[in-house]
């Protein structure tokens, strides 16, 4: 009984569990550092170290803030539709609800790391076992 490689495929439920698993933790994560970028580190980047940049003496720099008006309003051309103090107020409320969901986020990627880890264990006793009977 000889089968050729490219033929054979021994995915289990296990191993689609972890790969399910594995994938939701990247995607988490991901989103765990977008809104790191888009609520804690704006309000850093524009609340904090911008005045003290200017305090120094230093030049201005760009701020997030800065940044996300160039992107939304002049290339996405959302300018149309909306005036730059709207934005400004979407923004800082886009700032509070990022603060909220990366603390969600964080607890996510404990808990999905967790279950991920579960159930690489549970693919390396199951190929133990299927090794101690061969």
């Amino acid at each position: 009984m000889n089968l050729k490689l490219e033929n054979y495929s021994s995915i289990t439920p296990i191993d689609d569990e972890l790969q399910g698993r594995f994938k939701v933790l990247r995607i988490v994560a991901f989103m765990r550092w977008v809104t790191l970028l888009a609520g804690p580190g704006a309000i850093l980047i524009d609340d904090y170290i911008q005045p003290w940049l200017l305090n120094q003496g230093l030049p201005s720099i760009l701020t997030m803030e800065d940044l996300s008006r160039y992107f939304f309003l002049d290339i996405l051309g959302i300018a149309n539709y909306i005036d730059e103090e709207q934005f400004l107020a979407f923004y800082h409320h886009v700032n509070i609800v990022s603060c909220f969901l990366f603390v969600v986020f964080v607890g996510w990627v404990i808990i999905a790391k967790k279950k991920a880890v579960s159930a690489a264990r549970d693919l390396t006793l199951m190929q133990e076992k299927m090794k101690g009977n061969i």
